[in-house]
């Protein structure tokens, strides 16, 4: 049983943290909740969507680029999502830092299968704008790529940071992080296979995911170093 009690007492500097990390996931969940019914509700998204893919496909696409973009973007595949997963895990669990590994596995395994979950039943056809650059199969929002590396690296980086001990360190690396899930999300729009709101969905869930459940493992493990 959890002590409520315990956890409500807002005197407490931990359960000032605590809560700042669920404010955070309830932050992004709710700007997930609020974009996707914009999304389906309001024409208007759907034609901001259109016209930065047409623009894109109009004035940013060059061959040189294409082969940059595709490098990018697999930065997020199923594939290299995996690679880097099982490398990591590893090395915590070398590390003796089982709750850290436990945590990575929660969050990429758990942001996979919601991921799939809200494809399923959202069920929104990739955009056909521009040409795609790659073949891609599967529904369209949000982005599983996004939404996935969200997950996968902002985890990573949290993790990391318990290591470190500089706010100045910290703050870039969380920066470098951002970058990277930044540009696999334009990288999608580049090669035309995902609308702009589909990627911003993933990155919305994919933050709220992680802040959930490092606010949970906060909360419910006594390890003073997670």
């Amino acid at each position: 049983m959890i002590n409520w009690n315990k956890h409500l007492n807002f005197s407490s500097a931990k359960n000032n943290k605590l809560l700042f990390w669920f404010a955070g996931a309830s932050f992004f969940m709710a700007l997930f909740i609020k974009f996707t019914a914009e999304v389906f509700e309001d024409d208007k998204i759907l034609k901001i969507d259109n016209s930065i893919l047409t623009f894109i496909g109009s004035h940013l696409r060059y061959p040189f680029f294409n082969g940059i973009a595709v490098d990018i973007t697999a930065m997020g595949s199923p594939t290299v999502i995996t690679i880097v997963s099982i490398t990591a895990i590893s090395a915590l669990i070398f590390a003796k830092d089982r709750l850290g590994a436990i945590y990575l596995f929660l969050t990429v395994s758990g942001a996979t299968i919601l991921m799939a979950v809200l494809k399923f039943f959202i069920a929104r056809p990739r955009p056909q704008i521009i040409t795609h650059l790659v073949e891609v199969q599967g529904l369209s929002y949000p982005s599983g790529h996004s939404l996935i590396a969200t997950a996968t690296y902002l985890a990573i980086a949290l993790l990391v940071c318990r290591y470190i001990k500089s706010i100045k360190k910290i703050v870039l690396l969380l920066l470098l992080t951002m970058l990277l899930i930044s540009l696999i999300a334009l990288s999608r729009l580049y090669l035309g296979v995902h609308y702009p709101s589909d990627v911003m969905s993933g990155i919305f869930f994919g933050i709220s995911w992680v802040l959930l459940l490092t606010a949970i493992f906060k909360m419910r493990v006594s390890n003073k170093n997670f």
